[in-house]
């Protein structure tokens, strides 16, 4: 009887973690198609904006990688001029990396785009990137692992991304001030 027992164990307790991994999954895909209304998307950019200082500490890290590829990206505010960092998920695409524009619009976007460069900090080394530019969805998915494109179905405006391309002579600081 013990040893039916046994055998029984190691297939149900692999079948359990399998089933509360896609719980968890589909949990998240629902909460990101929410996000498609108007009113939860600035709610979520709003509380996003409060938790930015703690995710900060793990962005770019090898940690943040476990993460969707949390990354940092320095960049320079296009009317202050005062240098920010913004944690968000990057994907290597072509000779840079490509960048998810997760709400209708959004400070850092603008900010890149005007002032044509920015830092990424992305698995612990940092990576100056120029040339910004703004691709289609298309052209953008193939950047993004099979579990993490449902994730990028149109919520919340996600249908624009930026691609940066690395840049030719490496800068220790956007702005030497």
């Amino acid at each position: 009887m013990a040893s039916r027992r046994f055998p029984r164990v190691l297939v149900t307790l692999p079948a359990m973690v399998l089933g509360a991994v896609a719980a968890l999954y589909l949990l998240l895909l629902a909460g990101d198609m929410l996000m498609q209304i108007r009113r939860l998307s600035d709610q979520t950019r709003l509380l996003t904006k409060r938790l930015n200082p703690y995710v900060r500490k793990v962005a770019g890290t090898r940690l943040g990688m476990l993460y969707f590829n949390l990354s940092a990206l320095h960049h320079v505010g296009r009317r202050s001029g005062r240098e920010y960092v913004t944690p968000l998920s990057a994907y290597p695409f072509g000779d840079g990396f490509v960048l998810a524009v997760a709400y209708p619009y959004v400070d850092w976007r603008e900010n890149v785009l005007a002032a044509g460069e920015c830092t990424l900090t992305w698995n612990g080394k940092e990576y100056a990137l120029e040339q910004p530019e703004v691709i289609s969805r298309r052209e953008a998915m193939s950047a993004y692992p099979l579990l993490v494109r449902p994730f990028l179905a149109g919520a919340a405006g996600q249908n624009e991304f930026l691609w940066l391309h690395r840049a030719e002579t490496p800068r220790r600081q956007l702005h030497a001030g």
